[in-house]
């Protein structure tokens, strides 16, 4: 089988324009319509009316319709959905940024940014695993996870806690105050000498997300997953309480009521990521399906 290009024209099946190739098989020659990876058949060379479908005797296949294709079928317009909505995403935590940092005034606003913020994430998420997951999966968080559930676990602490310090001034007009303090007093004395340390739900709602969607490979195995969220939410919350308290000195480490101080502070922490953990997963549920309708 031999193949040539002959020019380029429009195809009189699906109207775009291309390059009018000819492929000569057992003796006969055939014409195609070339778009790209795409090819348009329109009969044996015998049967088609060439002057009805060639523009010029140009290769037109590599300068115009390649590149099309290309663009077509890489940002096509359903993958244009996905990085559509990341950058919203991204622009609404950017203006929740720039209205929120230091001013509890705007609490209310940031918070409704956050949200919408997330709310595009997750659309993004159920658009890709809609229509790239049964091919591709997540091909790099994948390649990461083969390297055993413990890196994977680890990777995520850094990235959680690096998230959570990030994100603690984005004053939203909810937060939690944990008050850790710096040594034992009698029961019948009020102590001073504590650490307050103020998270607004924002920084717990963008660390549940980023927890969703690295959680995501491992949907498929329960027992994976809810290792791999226990420990690495744990794990976070452990090592984002005991900084402060290692800035103000070791000795205070082995106090009692630290020890009970913390465990209740990453108890209540644990509980809220997880809750927002479970609604995210529920939300990308009911997105997937919509999406597929």
């Amino acid at each position: 089988m031999s193949s040539r290009v002959v020019g380029h024209g429009r195809c009189p099946k699906c109207n775009r324009e291309g390059s009018i190739v000819f492929k000569e098989i057992s003796g006969r020659i055939y014409v195609y319509v070339k778009h790209g990876r795409e090819w348009c058949y329109l009969g044996p060379l015998d049967r088609v009316d060439l002057s009805s479908i060639l523009i010029d005797l140009r290769d037109y296949h590599i300068s115009t319709t390649k590149l099309v294709d290309y663009v077509r079928v890489k940002w096509g317009t359903i993958s244009m959905r996905i990085p559509v909505l990341f950058v919203i995403g991204l622009a609404l935590l950017l203006a929740a940024y720039g209205i929120g940092i230091g001013d509890s005034s705007y609490g209310n606003y940031v918070l409704a940014l956050v949200l919408l913020s997330t709310l595009s994430f997750l659309l993004a998420i159920a658009v890709y695993e809609s229509t790239y997951t049964r091919l591709q999966g997540y091909t790099i968080l994948s390649r990461i996870i083969s390297k055993g559930l413990v890196p994977y676990a680890l990777f995520t602490v850094v990235l959680v806690v690096c998230v959570i310090i990030a994100t603690i001034p984005l004053v939203a007009s909810i937060r939690l105050e944990f008050r850790i303090p710096l040594h034992t007093s009698p029961p019948d004395v009020e102590t001073y000498a504590y650490i307050s340390i103020v998270i607004p739900i924002t920084s717990f709602i963008i660390s549940s997300l980023i927890i969703t969607y690295l959680s995501r490979p491992l949907i498929s195995s329960l027992r994976k997953l809810i290792v791999y969220i226990i420990v690495s939410v744990t794990a976070s919350y452990i090592i984002f309480f005991v900084i402060p308290l290692i800035l103000h000195g070791i000795q205070v480490l082995v106090e009692p009521a630290t020890f009970i101080h913390i465990a209740t502070s990453v108890s209540v922490a644990f509980a809220t990521t997880v809750a927002f953990i479970i609604m995210f997963t529920a939300a990308l549920s009911v997105l997937k399906k919509i999406v597929k309708t």
